[in-house]
């Protein structure tokens, strides 16, 4: 067998792995995006880019169709995965770019510039991480990999935050929901508070896998992440 059919071989077999994973943990409730936050940002840097985004899909709709919701939001879980994957790979000029075209969508919208502004304050700091990040891995030199890591999941789990805005707001959402002004003012002010919470739990639980995990993998030469 080829290199090549190997390789995609193994991408098939993980991605269906992690997929069960994503399915498993999406259907386990949360505070907002249930438990999907302690696999998606996994999904990205093992699988990679491409693979991640697959997993993360894959199992979002399956998870979707056992115990539906408004499907949707549940697209910001393979874009996280995504973000996660792109950063684990250095690649911050387009995961700055992500941000920049979701947010630059957001406060274009009427409702975005009228909604409390300061309730997205954990969006900046990974807007500002996402062009930071090159002096940070250069300053954490010796911790380069556990960095990496962190700043991987962190753009990812922010990330799966903003397609959900953006689905709510720019794309209208909201309209689908029957959500008034009001009733999304209250959203965002509990949101400032619960999904920083949420992100940081994703966060440890995500350093405290990945970490070992991934010196396992490095050890065994089983696997060479990422693998898209």
């Amino acid at each position: 067998m080829s290199t090549l059919r190997r390789r995609a071989s193994l991408l098939v077999s993980l991605v269906a792995i992690f997929a069960a994973l994503h399915t498993i943990l999406g259907l386990v409730p949360g505070i907002w995006r249930r438990w999907i936050i302690a696999i998606e940002p996994l999904e990205g840097v093992i699988l990679g880019p491409i693979g991640g985004f697959l997993s993360a899909l894959i199992g979002s709709l399956i998870s979707n169709f056992i115990r539906p919701t408004l499907y949707f939001f549940r697209l910001g879980e393979p874009i996280g995965a995504l973000t996660a994957g792109l950063a684990y790979k250095r690649k911050y000029r387009v995961v700055f770019a992500i941000y920049t075209v979701m947010l630059a969508t957001y406060f274009i919208h009427p409702l975005g510039r009228e909604l409390p502004a300061w309730c997205l304050w954990d969006i900046y700091m990974a807007y500002i991480f996402s062009i930071a990040a090159p002096s940070i891995l250069k300053f954490f030199k010796k911790r380069e990999e556990e960095m990496k890591l962190f700043l991987a999941t962190l753009l990812g789990l922010e990330a799966d935050v903003l397609t959900r805005i953006f689905f709510l707001i720019p794309v209208e959402l909201y309209k689908v929901l029957g959500a008034s002004k009001e009733a999304l003012v209250g959203w965002w002010i509990a949101g400032a508070f619960e999904t920083p919470i949420e992100t940081i739990i994703g966060l440890i639980v995500t350093l405290a896998i990945g970490i070992p995990l991934l010196k396992a993998l490095d050890k065994s030469h089983l696997i060479e992440y990422p693998v898209t």
